[in-house]
């Protein structure tokens, strides 16, 4: 017998003790209902295991043992309808239990003594609070702190032995306790739901990823690959003119990278891990053909690569954006540099090429949606770019560097 297996022999015993004693039942489906339910169980056998204590202290000193053991018998019954699928019968029995205990136990203890007033007064409704803010809606609740100091107010009146004077600031100092349970716990349940909701939105926006990216890497997939086919079909089979030859390599460079970039949703939708320097490396090989002509210089320090960094899938649509973007503008002569750095935990990426740089006019717009100098219907890359990289918890700016001519950018992302 190895020597972990005592100390797994009592665990799984501590286990079996927990489900038999406190494990909901299994009618109960909701999840908040199921942990109300268990809290509620551990809460009445602590309450039934103490209680016995407390009779034989309380009974030796003030003679009523009686009562005690009809609470504790009352809270046992409690308890084992919390084991069924009555929880919440159980719940709200409880929380009336708690409400009256004052009363019953101001009503035998003739010989009232101000420290017992007290007690009785505050501590049994705060408790009833406490149980009631997990079974009672807020309005009931409030109901039931205003019943209990109301009638708390009326009994002590009445009573001979106590008298408003004696109870009036308990009274007063556990309905304010009670008021502020009930609101922690209604801004407790208002945030929980809110919790709630924003996770069946997001359940319910990776079940679109899921069918959107489905139907990306799947119908765009296919149809890419006919065309990368059709392109390299039409370069060996036909004599193309050499001032041509270049429209159809961009063309099957573009498809090349197309087909990349659904690979990298299809990533995103199947959670795969993925090797960003390999994916950078293949973008500056194949950038001078996809690209017409740019040539990109890609430029790593050595910690990075003996570091397991592991930053947004979608970053590299990130410098593809910029890479495109230098195209446009700085045409077959365009040179691009990236280099990549770590920083505390920072992966740090400067870009930069030779382009004419960024117009001044749109310099503080730069990453605002629709800004562009291209025309109507462009000026979405640097916006898009912006929203991945600020995903990942990252940032992107542009660098003010009046020595050099282009642009020049810095993205900082965090990895693990």
């Amino acid at each position: 017998m190895s020597e972990n297996e005592p100390q797994e022999n009592e665990n799984s015993m501590f286990q079996r003790v927990r489900l038999i004693l406190f494990e909901p039942s299994t009618d109960i489906q909701s999840d908040i209902l199921r942990m109300n339910a268990k809290l509620l169980s551990f809460a009445l056998f602590l309450i039934v295991i103490l209680l016995p204590f407390i009779q034989l202290l309380l009974g030796i000193l003030l003679g009523n043992i009686p009562l005690f053991f009809f609470a504790s018998a009352i809270f046992f019954f409690l308890y084992l309808i919390s084991r069924t699928k009555y929880a919440v019968i159980a719940g709200m029995l409880t929380t009336l239990c708690m409400a009256i205990m004052p009363f019953l136990f101001l009503s035998v203890e003739f010989n009232q003594e101000p420290v017992r007033v007290v007690m009785n007064i505050i501590i049994w409704p705060v408790i009833a609070a406490l149980f009631g803010s997990q079974w009672l809606t807020a309005k009931l609740e409030a109901l039931l702190i205003s019943c209990e100091t109301i009638g708390l107010s009326i009994y002590c009146y009445l009573h001979p032995n106590i008298g408003l004077g004696i109870a009036f600031e308990p009274i007063v100092d556990q309905a304010a306790l009670s008021l502020v349970v009930l609101i922690f716990t209604w801004m407790l349940h208002y945030y929980l739901s809110q919790l709630e909701e924003h996770r069946q939105f997001l359940e319910q926006r990776q079940r679109e990823l899921e069918v959107y990216t489905s139907v990306l890497t799947h119908d765009l997939g296919n149809d890419m690959q006919i065309v990368r086919g059709l392109v390299e079909l039409l370069h060996e089979t036909t004599q193309v003119p050499e001032d041509k030859e270049l429209y159809l390599l961009t063309s099957l460079a573009v498809s090349e990278r197309m087909s990349r970039v659904i690979k990298l949703f299809s990533v995103v939708g199947r959670g795969v891990e993925y090797d960003f320097l390999e994916t950078l490396q293949t973008m500056a090989n194949r950038a001078k053909d996809a690209t017409g002509g740019a040539h990109v210089s890609l430029l790593i320090e050595p910690d990075i690569r003996s570091a397991d960094i592991r930053p947004g899938i979608l970053l590299p649509l990130v410098l593809e954006n910029l890479m495109r973007n230098t195209a446009d503008y700085a045409g077959e002569s365009a040179v691009v540099t990236i280099r990549l750095g770590l920083v505390e935990k920072r992966l740090i990426i400067t870009y930069r090429d030779n382009g004419p740089g960024i117009d001044p006019s749109i310099r503080d717009r730069i990453f605002q949606k629709g800004v562009t100098t291209k025309g109507e219907g462009k000026g979405l890359g640097l916006y898009l770019s912006k929203r991945i990289v600020e995903s990942y918890g990252g940032t992107i700016e542009l660098l003010d560097e009046k020595e050099r001519r282009g642009a020049a950018f810095l993205i900082s992302v965090p990895v693990r």
